[in-house]
């Protein structure tokens, strides 16, 4: 009798070992990228103009997009749903400060610059003393995919264009104008 409880013992005290090899795998690490054109459309805006990069993505291209701590960059985004995705991204250059935040409630991949989805965007550069210039609820974001292009939106992924005609911080009025954005491998 003793040795048998000997021998099962040792057996029970693996058990909990074998557990740590039946978990999860790890979700895939976010990535995204990201241009746009800061613009001064007249007299109320407080910066200059500029181009702003993080990755290589345009309208037409998506050559690199970065993954969350590559290149000092910060990644994090969701995109759910089914016909109708939730977009919720965030990523920044931690090196520069250049920031952006990306809301988007409902796009179809259907979206057309004719029939957008709208959101919002929060963005901050050097330029805006790292001062984030944020869409105007009244006058929202327009999110939407070029025709005949390898642009769209499934769970865990978007690729976009995008234009923000007025963006605010205080009493300044700046413009996005015609930007583009990719993120993949986000929790759905």
């Amino acid at each position: 009798m003793r040795l048998a409880r000997l021998g099962f013992v040792p057996v029970l005290g693996f058990l909990p070992l074998l557990g740590f090899g039946c978990s999860d795998p790890a979700p895939p690490t976010p990535r995204g990228a990201f241009s746009v054109n800061f613009a001064d459309p007249g007299a109320d805006c407080n910066v200059t103009g500029h181009s702003e990069v993080l990755g290589e993505v345009t309208a037409a291209s998506r050559t690199r997009v970065l993954a969350d701590g590559e290149e000092d960059a910060t990644v994090d985004c969701t995109v759910s749903g089914s016909g109708s995705f939730n977009v919720a991204a965030r990523i920044r250059n931690n090196a520069t400060a250049t920031e952006m935040r990306i809301d988007i409630d409902s796009i179809s991949p259907a979206a057309t610059q004719e029939m957008p989805a709208t959101g919002s965007i929060s963005f901050s550069s050097v330029e805006t003393a790292g001062k984030p210039f944020v869409s105007d609820v009244a006058d929202p974001c327009q999110f939407w995919f070029e025709p005949e292009s390898e642009q769209g939106v499934d769970a865990g992924k978007i690729w976009v264009v995008f234009e923000c005609t007025t963006v605010r911080n205080d009493r300044y009025i700046c413009e996005l104008r015609r930007g583009a954005l990719a993120f993949d491998s986000c929790g759905t």
